[in-house]
């Protein structure tokens, strides 16, 4: 920890990599350091100034993020930034420690994308699902523990995929925790639990008990695709996994995935990978032979 001043030793535990504590500044974009914190119960850093840009994560635990004077709640799944400029303060509630993922970074290869970003009024946003933005955070981990020579290469491209990811579904803790969202993730997770036995758009909205209408458009403001491209796109997925590690038909994988007609099974599968499924198994014999 002693490699890098400016990281808090107000801590219970912390795991930390460290890449480029000097980075050049023509350098168009390099990751500084980052780590895992499990905070003491007094736990409090308050800055005017940073040396580096930077983005932290929740993972547990409650406290306060104050920034400009405005002050936030921070509970798990927050994502929060702040630059080189932005005055901030964290502290932790004393009965419920935060544990946190940070990321240090300059440069603008990843400046640029915070540029009209979510993050970019340093309110803290919700990510939605959580679990994906602590798998970034933890292959951060592994990968800038476990330095190489193209460690920094790969830490620069999970960063900006983490970065894309909360512009892509990030939300306010008003949304996140609302009714509507909530109803979101419940028929999301419906689809992804039983997509081999739905088929239509109507047997989603009859299992999850909801109105047609209502659910486009909760998949319109908190997705990127619509329940029954969801359920389409997973159904493929699906038969991909068949078509490449088994000796089936096509004709016997449509019938596995819910559909009654092979030609139409065909024609949405080539809509997603852009091959028919016979010319996809040759594809994929080819790769492994």
């Amino acid at each position: 920890m002693n490699e890098a001043p400016f990281i808090s030793q107000q801590v219970v535990s912390g795991e930390y990599y460290f890449l480029n504590l000097r980075p050049d500044t023509k350098d168009p974009g390099t990751v500084v350091c980052g780590g895992y914190e499990q905070c003491d119960p007094h736990y409090r850093i308050a800055r005017n100034r940073f040396r580096f840009h930077s983005i932290e994560y929740v993972a547990a635990g409650q406290g306060v993020l104050t920034v400009n004077g405005n002050s936030f709640p921070l509970s798990p799944g927050a994502v929060f930034y702040y630059s080189p400029k932005t005055r901030h303060e964290i502290t932790t509630d004393p009965a419920q420690p935060l544990a946190k993922y940070f990321i240090d970074f300059c440069g603008p290869r990843f400046t640029r994308l915070l540029k009209e970003h979510p993050l970019a009024s340093h309110e803290p946003r919700y990510f939605s699902p959580t679990p994906r933005l602590r798998e970034l955070f933890a292959n951060l981990q592994q990968n800038g523990r476990n330095p190489s020579a193209h460690t920094q290469s790969i830490c620069a491209c999970l960063l900006e995929l983490l970065i894309l990811q909360v512009a892509e579904h990030a939300l306010s803790q008003d949304d996140a925790e609302s009714p509507a969202h909530l109803t979101y993730q419940r028929c999301r997770q419906l689809i992804e639990k039983r997509f081999l036995e739905l088929h239509t758009l109507a047997d989603i909205t009859a299992a999850g008990h909801i109105n047609p209408p209502y659910l486009c458009r909760l998949f319109k403001r908190y997705g990127a695709e619509s329940p029954y491209q969801m359920l389409i796109r997973l159904k493929m997925r699906h038969a991909s996994d068949l078509l490449n590690g088994s000796d089936m038909l096509v004709k016997q994988v449509a019938k596995a995935t819910g559909f009654s007609d092979p030609y139409h099974f065909s024609r949405l599968f080539k809509k997603i990978y852009g091959v028919s499924p016979r010319l996809f198994i040759q594809s994929t014999q080819r790769i492994l032979q």
